[in-house]
């Protein structure tokens, strides 16, 4: 069967061209990913980087013995203590103009302890004074620095090189100390001595002194979104690989059908005619696979630069080229190849020697029992996920990496199904055609006649517009239950925000101390046990006790939001029930500035769609700066934007920044959705094209059966083009249907959370999706059938395949 099947593929080579385009791709599709996947993994800069140059560190230690996060401080009596030489080293946020987001601070004196060099202009020597990392075309500009003192204008004097792992400007020690009076770490560098040992502090030495970087993971944790972004691409990829192939070998197989019955007639048993294909499938998918690989290399280099230019990765971001990852995809691809073929080998082996003497292109038999086995697993995936998350964990239903596994396994099952659904979906969208004359159900039953061939083209155009319709509605449901949620938690008539995104300033919470506003400081607390270990680490919101169950109104399902002190605290059903909480349980917490306190559980929130939802008094926000404020009425608003006037804030409705809050949730979920569906789809509708440029050949006979029966050309063209429109409509019908089923069984989840939202159909991306599958099907089959069609017709009639 080996040399039948080389054989066959030296021969017939141009037969098997759409099979090798198909794998081809879908193997580009996924080494391109798996690249990606593998730059994400491991640590890309596992030595100290901050403080590479220091010979020691001696940071605040946190409850789990570990390296405590800003805004920590060292105690005095260790400043005190410190050895000569010693580098008290602060860092504190700061934003300029044109700057990035997480800017911070430092002190000039910090610098050498990386060691950070300049490569313009010269160190601050005045307290208005500053250098930028990498901000040499800054040098002798005047820059507003905006710091939790406030902002003020300082002169660039000077440009380091950009690192890495963060975005500073250094100013002089004194400024710093003056901005933030906290020393978060004291380094020794050269000779000097290692700072003294005291409690609450961690001496770090060696490769340990990775702990105080501002990124301790080194560079992991930056990756984490690439690394969500390409595993999810990278599933979907192989899902749409696998559902398109084995449509494609399909459609193969059935194109061959009196090629096997002539092998049957001749003397070969079932077995030999299924090793048969499945041997052109090895051999065909071994070179698919092979060139993908590379092709996969060049797209990964035009990925990511997109990922880097949209924020998904960071700008160091590099993706090499990992022998690992191209044999994974080279083999996910070969065995993509082999389950296609032996989705229909059972198919080949039973074609009766018989069907060598029929002319027909009808088929009778429209589903493999492995076809059948694979399409109802996969729904039946889709509804035992979706069930379990509904009853376990319903708030991962607005996160796409945790229920993304939903949408692909509905898709996935009905694009399998296509072939046994074809006929029902095909009469429903001709229904009202009936009328119209005999092209319209030549086109009706042309379409159900040739199920394979038709089934072959509504698979991709399933996949490509049911991801758009599942994913996106998805994502939409989602972000419209955040939004819904957080307005529903407050009763504010307006808010106070940082004009530049940040936090609140010291003068403007001053501000504010004197006008009825309550202010939300993010923090961050660690639950502990009797013995000291770490329960948890959870994200709160430091408030008045006042404002919960008057201003902030979190749904409540034990305990009580009334008579709050200062030991309560708050927290939502999934923290509760994973660290075992109750009402009225007193538990140790330990705050960002390393100290301890014992705080009580006062009630039991229901779970929220962004994280935990935890409250706290504001009086253990550990000299955090809030986030923003809420105003409870108009009247309170209009004596904030009087108090306010000059300062760097905005203050508005509160409707206005939850209507923004939701499009910047939307526009985030569309930016990460154009990776994880644009590829997937892209390579559906290539897989279109490919099998419609297939089936032409096939069709010579065919059409030219019609012209002789006094079609003309441009009637033979028209009728292609309407088939095509129709097998897009069968799928986008058979797409809809699995996005309706992922917002039914997404609804289940969310109604437990939210309660009533409203839903979201993404009617404008799905008729994009529709419409360029259709443009992209006419395309493909009117320029083939056009080139088939050429020559004479009683020679095409004539001719054999």
């Amino acid at each position: 069967m080996l040399n039948l099947a080389l054989a066959n593929l030296r021969s017939r080579w141009t037969g098997f061209v759409g099979t090798f385009v198909a794998l081809t791709l879908g193997t580009g599709l996924i080494s391109m990913m798996a690249l990606v996947l593998a730059a994400t993994l491991g640590t890309p800069h596992p030595e100290p980087q901050r403080f590479a140059a220091a010979t020691a560190v001696a940071v605040p230690v946190d409850a789990r013995g570990e390296a405590a996060r800003l805004p920590a401080g060292l105690p005095a009596a260790l400043l005190a203590a410190a050895p000569p030489g010693a580098v008290a080293d602060r860092t504190f946020p700061a934003r300029w103009p044109g700057g990035p987001s997480d800017g911070v601070g430092h002190g000039w004196s910090s610098a050498a302890l990386t060691p950070y060099r300049l490569t313009a202009g010269r160190a601050p020597a005045a307290d208005d004074e500053a250098v930028l990392t990498g901000g040499a075309e800054l040098v002798g500009r005047r820059i507003d620095l905006a710091t939790a003192a406030g902002r003020s204008a300082f002169t660039v004097v000077g440009a380091t090189e950009q690192r890495w792992f963060e975005h500073a400007v250094f100013l002089t020690d004194s400024a710093a100390a003056r901005i933030s009076p906290p020393v978060n770490a004291l380094a020794a560098t050269g000779p000097a001595g290692p700072p003294p040992a005291a409690d609450g502090v961690l001496l770090l030495t060696g490769p340990d002194r990775r702990q105080a970087d501002p990124d301790p993971s080194g560079g992991a944790d930056q990756l984490l979104n690439a690394q969500a972004m390409a595993a999810t691409t990278s599933g979907i990829a192989v899902a749409v690989a696998v559902f398109i192939v084995i449509a494609t070998f399909a459609f193969s197989v059935e194109q061959r059908g009196r090629e096997l019955a002539l092998l049957r007639l001749t003397g070969a048993t079932p077995r030999q005619v299924a090793g048969l294909v499945l041997a052109e499938a090895g051999m065909v998918g071994l070179a698919g696979s092979s060139v993908g690989s590379v092709l996969g290399v060049f797209g990964a280099g035009a990925l990511r630069g997109w990922m880097v230019g949209h924020g998904v990765a960071p700008d160091w971001f590099g993706i090499g080229v990992d022998p690992l990852a191209l044999l994974a995809a080279v083999l996910l691809g070969l065995a993509s190849a082999l389950l296609g073929a032996a989705a229909v080998a059972v198919r080949a082996a039973r074609v009766r020697p018989v069907a060598a003497l029929r002319d027909s292109a009808a088929n009778t038999r429209a589903m493999t029992p492995l076809r059948w086995v694979l399409a109802l697993g996969l729904l039946a995936g889709a509804v035992a996920t979706g069930w379990t998350i509904t009853s376990t964990s319903p708030e991962y239903a607005v996160n796409a990496r945790k229920y993304g596994t939903v949408p692909l396994l509905f898709v996935g099952g009905l694009a399998l199904l296509a072939p046994v659904l074809l006929r029902p979906a095909a009469r429903l969208a001709t229904w009202p055609l009936g009328r119209l004359g005999a092209g319209a159900l030549i086109v009706r039953q042309n379409t159900l006649n040739a199920r394979r061939r038709t089934a072959a083209t509504v698979t991709p155009v399933v996949v490509a517009v049911g991801l758009v319709a599942a994913m996106m509605s998805m994502q939409g449901a989602g972000d419209q239950a955040r939004a819904d949620l957080a307005r529903g938690r407050t009763r504010a008539a307006a808010v106070v925000l940082p004009e530049d995104g940040g936090l609140l300033d010291r003068p403007t919470v001053a501000a504010l101390a004197d006008l009825r506003a309550t202010t939300v400081t993010p923090t961050r607390i660690e639950i502990t046990g009797a013995d000291g270990t770490v329960l948890d680490s959870l994200t709160g919101q430091a408030v008045p006790p006042a404002a919960l169950g008057s201003l902030l109104t979190p749904t409540v399902v034990a305990g009580s939001l009334a008579g709050l002190g200062d030991d309560f605290l708050v927290v939502d059903e999934h923290t509760a029930r994973s660290d075992d909480l109750s009402v009225g349980q007193s538990v140790g917490c330990r705050l960002p500035d390393g100290s301890r306190t014992e705080l009580r559980v006062a009630a039991v929130v229901r779970t929220g769609l962004s994280g935990d939802d935890t409250y706290l008094a504001a009086t253990h926000a550990a000299g955090g700066l809030p986030a923003l404020a809420w105003l409870g009425t108009p009247a309170d608003a209009a004596a904030a934007r009087a108090a306010l006037d000059g300062r760097p804030v905005l203050v508005g409705p509160a409707d206005r920044y939850f209507d923004r809050l939701a499009a910047k949730q939307r526009a985030q979920s569309r930016n990460a959705s154009v990776v994880v569906l644009g590829i997937s789809v892209g390579y559906a509708l290539l897989s279109v094209a490919n099998t419609l440029v297939m089936a032409a050949a096939g069709r010579r006979r065919e059409l030219a059966a019609l012209n002789l029966a006094g079609a003309t050309r441009a009637h033979v063209l028209r009728l292609i083009a309407a088939e095509s429109v129709l097998a897009v409509l069968v799928g986008s019908l058979l797409a809809a249907v699995a996005g309706a089923a992922v917002a039914a069984t997404q609804a289940t989840a969310l109604q437990r959370l939210v309660g009533r939202y409203a839903v979201t159909v993404p009617w404008a991306a799905v008729g994009r999706a529709a419409a360029l599958c259709a443009a992209v099907a006419v395309a493909a089959a009117v320029l083939s059938a056009r080139r088939t069609t050429r020559g004479r017709a009683i020679e095409a009639a004539a001719a054999r395949e």
